[in-house]
């Protein structure tokens, strides 16, 4: 299990299960149709809101409980957890989200089954969902100061050179005016790959490397990012 703490927040609790409401909800998993038994998928779990933190509602803060990605395999009776933001029943392969603390503090953790080895043969694209926020200070109307977060979107892909067993790590179309983030040629080592150093940690999940995940900080923004092996 990976962690980054992240102090000073403004974040509020969203309690309950299912639900969620409001047009200020940005992102949530939604009931369907079950997916084909055996399939491996790539869902967004729990749901972020926008809120006003001052009576004039010049500024705005992330609100959310838990808001990730999961991958895995569902089952046919699988079910969501819309505000809770927990994986559907299933296989899970990997589960990296953003929990929002009692305290004030935001955790980004990834729980999962992790392959142990670095992919040796077959595609070496995994692609897949970056999720996170940015956090700047701002004076508002009244003239308090108050630490804003927003949540931040983003396309991941990575790719492994099987002959130097390395990994180059890519997150694109940022929303929130971000710019792109990049790591080139992150060492594997029993599955796993970057440091805290270098603003990146990250894990091959699945028996057979499905999925890769993990955790990032940097440029102002503290997220997670799950993806899927892809026959790119």
């Amino acid at each position: 299990m990976r962690r980054i703490a992240v102090l000073g927040c403004t974040l509020l609790l969203v309690a309950g299960c299912g639900g969620g409401g409001g047009s200020g909800v940005k992102e949530t998993m939604t009931t369907g149709p079950a997916e084909p038994a055996g399939e491996t998928t790539l869902s967004t779990t729990g749901e972020f809101r926008d809120v006003p933190i001052d009576s004039a509602g010049d500024a705005l803060t992330a609100e959310f409980f838990r808001w990730g990605v999961w991958g895995g395999v569902l089952r046919d009776d699988y079910v969501t957890c819309q505000a809770v933001g927990c994986p559907p029943a299933g296989e899970t392969i990997f589960w990296a989200h953003l929990t929002s603390e009692t305290d004030g503090t935001v955790t980004a953790t990834v729980d999962g089954t992790r392959s142990g080895t670095a992919p040796m043969s077959g595609s070496a694209v995994w692609s897949g969902d970056v999720h996170a926020y940015g956090t700047e200070e701002v004076l508002t109307f009244g003239g308090t100061s108050f630490m804003t977060h927003a949540p931040v979107e983003a396309d991941a892909r990575l790719e492994v050179d099987f002959m130097t067993v390395t990994v180059d790590v890519d997150f694109t179309n940022l929303d929130n005016n971000q710019p792109d983030l990049s790591w080139s040629g992150l060492a594997i080592t029993n599955g796993e790959f970057g440091d805290e150093t270098v603003g990146v940690e990250g894990s091959f999940y699945g028996a057979d490397h499905e999925g890769a995940a993990g955790t990032f900080a940097r440029d102002g923004l503290t997220g997670v990012f799950g993806a899927l092996r892809s026959s790119e």
